[in-house]
């Protein structure tokens, strides 16, 4: 489903872009532009909730992982007013630090505010769908 402005909506798949381009260069700063102050993120992979906490989650992941290339799908945006509630998939191959490759398929179920006049990840709910890994 979509619903909303359409500005809204395609600013929020900007936002999609966006946190998909810094997760693929391992951009840092740029990654948590993508979120509010209060961001939170909650499933498989870890929890975690706040600029700081996602930071040290970000470092744990980059501890394990020695690249990643991050693509999303949107599957839908409802916009009311400042907030938005959306789903979306990501495919995501991983190139791990001990040699070994990962392929994810997951899910995202998200809340974004819009803060400022910038859409940004308030709530990210993650799941994986398919996962495999090769030697």
């Amino acid at each position: 489903m979509f619903s909303g402005p359409i500005e809204d909506r395609l600013s929020i798949r900007e936002r999609f872009d966006s946190y998909s381009d810094a997760v693929t260069r391992q951009a840092l700063d740029d990654y948590l532009d993508c979120w509010t102050e209060d961001g939170a993120r909650f499933g498989d992979g870890g929890e975690c909730q706040g600029i700081d906490a996602l930071r040290q989650h970000w470092h744990g992941i980059w501890k394990m992982v020695s690249q990643m290339v991050f693509m999303t799908q949107v599957g839908s945006i409802v916009v009311d007013g400042a907030t938005a509630t959306t789903r979306s998939y990501c495919l995501e191959s991983l190139q791990l630090r001990d040699g070994t490759t990962r392929q994810l398929i997951g899910a995202y179920d998200d809340e974004l505010r819009r803060v400022d006049g910038v859409w940004r990840f308030s709530v990210r709910r993650y799941r994986i769908l398919v996962g495999d890994t090769h030697g």
